[in-house]
């Protein structure tokens, strides 16, 4: 079994490297095209259906990756870790290696790693579950992704975090055996 992980293009607060949680803003140009070059490597893989966050940046996405026409069902679990306060933030104007830091997170009053992690990592345990032995495309964020590493990897020394994310539109590969 494999889990394919795809994180969305590139938003328009992306570009502006401001962090982007819960706010549902859509993809821009760049992102589009993105996608359009990463459907070139997910119509290759062999996944028998996709699971997404309902945000409109990943559906937008799934619409632009999933060429297949795979089935897709929409899971909340696997939106972004809420930011609360720090919502639209420009990353350079608060630590942002502090917030993906187990422990040093605690400072903001966004949700937790450890709270984000026990619904993402409820998820993979019911997908493993419910879908053994089939191929499933993820289609997610950022933060997500980071702790979509943490449950196949387990945390770095530091447990930060910060660099175990994914590019926009960049697929990891993970496999359950």
């Amino acid at each position: 079994m494999y889990i394919y992980v795809i994180r969305h293009g590139q938003t328009d607060w992306n570009k502006e490297k401001r962090l982007l949680s819960l706010k549902d803003l859509p993809l821009n140009n760049t992102g589009i095209e993105q996608c359009k070059e990463a459907e070139k490597l997910v119509k290759n893989l062999n996944y028998d259906l996709v699971i997404s966050s309902p945000m409109i940046r990943t559906k937008q996405t799934t619409e632009i990756v999933n060429s297949k026409k795979t089935p897709v069902i929409y899971d909340d679990r696997i939106v972004e870790r809420n930011a609360r306060s720090l919502e639209g933030a420009y990353v350079s104007t608060f630590d942002y290696t502090a917030y993906w830091t187990v422990g040093k997170d605690k400072e903001f009053d966004s949700e937790t790693i450890e709270e984000c992690q026990e619904r993402v990592y409820s998820f993979l345990d019911e997908i493993k579950e419910k879908y053994k032995g089939k191929n499933i495309l993820l289609v997610t964020h950022n933060g997500i992704c980071r702790i979509i590493y943490t449950y196949f990897n387990g945390y770095p020394k530091k447990k930060n975090i910060f660099n175990k994310g994914q590019d926009n539109a960049q697929i990891k590969i993970y496999e359950i055996k």
